[in-house]
């Protein structure tokens, strides 16, 4: 194993609440993070060939989990326990503030009345114990423009998990309960766009990281919280054994690669997300971002399986 490679830790987004906005009805899915537009591919659907039920999620109650397939606006109701995208926390009512006549909001005014409205929504659903820097964000689910003119001014705020460039998670179990600890399966294999962390691809697929263990720090400092300078000794040893047992002893510095891991924050402590990723990749040698990786390092032992590229995949 290489010393442990302590230059690329991901900056996390740490925002009071996190917003991701979704606006799901009928034909149209949206999804607004704070500077990118995601549409799924939906063209010529209309309200005949959406979902049986095209009011599910405004009429589904608070604690209702949601779940769509990829590129469909086909929004059904599911139990929490199976996998869904977003978990109803509130309903808002935008009336009083954008009556009849009201212009339909832009985006950026779309993520200014969900952060003013859903943060406290959520934050009351989860009992004020959202963590800021864990798996999930407050979302707010809104109508469309035809519904807007018609006269819909409700909004519905709820939780979602995403990935690192915004990209929907499915989870299972209900928020309020689920282990709040930003992670991944060991694994999981992360994207990279523009020199950065993207969401999770395929290991085949170009990619910046490799999730190769899960290390609970709880169990070593079960008196309280442990200071960055303790988890990193800790994590200097957990993360190696991990990395070791999942590659079989693969030699990463011969092959240009390094190990990280990721450290927790007090706040996030306090609610209970304990847990952290160790995780294979490596920074670009200007150290102006990360480098691209192909295929994975489970099991290879001394043999020369993932390799890293001298630059990340144009646009991607």
């Amino acid at each position: 194993m290489p010393e442990i490679a302590e230059w690329f830790h991901p900056k996390r987004r740490t925002g009071q609440t996190r917003l991701l906005m979704v606006g799901a009805v009928l034909g149209a899915l949206v999804v607004l993070t704070s500077s990118t537009l995601f549409s799924w591919p939906v063209k010529g659907l209309s309200a005949t060939a959406a979902a049986d039920d095209p009011n599910v999620a405004f009429d589904a109650p608070d604690g209702s989990c949601l779940t769509w397939p990829a590129g469909s606006a086909d929004i059904t109701k599911v139990d929490c326990s199976a996998k869904h995208l977003f978990e109803i926390a509130g309903t808002v009512d935008l009336t009083s503030k954008y009556p009849s006549g009201a212009p339909f909001p832009d985006a950026t005014l779309w993520q200014k009345i969900a952060q003013d409205n859903c943060g406290p929504v959520v934050s009351k659903y989860m009992n004020g114990k959202l963590d800021p820097n864990g798996k999930y964000t407050a979302n707010a689910l809104n109508p469309t423009a035809q519904q807007w003119s018609g006269g819909a001014r409700t909004i519905r705020c709820g939780v979602q998990a995403a990935g690192p460039a915004g990209g929907l998670q499915p989870t299972t179990g209900s928020a309020r309960t689920a282990d709040q600890s930003a992670i991944y399966p060991v694994g999981t294999c992360l994207g990279i766009k523009d020199k950065a962390v993207s969401d999770p691809v395929p290991c085949t697929s170009e990619h910046a990281y490799e999730i190769v263990g899960i290390v609970d720090l709880k169990s070593q400092f079960p008196d309280g919280f442990p200071a960055e300078d303790k988890q990193q000794t800790a994590l200097s040893e957990r993360c190696v054994k991990a990395a070791n047992d999942y590659t079989g002893g693969f030699d990463l510095s011969k092959n240009k690669l390094g190990l990280t891991w990721d450290n927790i924050k007090q706040e996030s402590w306090n609610l209970g997300s304990t847990k952290v990723n160790c995780k294979i990749g490596q920074k670009l040698e200007d150290g102006s971002g990360l480098q691209s990786i192909t295929n994975s390092v489970k099991g290879v032992g001394g043999g020369a399986a993932a390799t890293s590229t001298s630059a990340p995949p144009a646009g991607g």
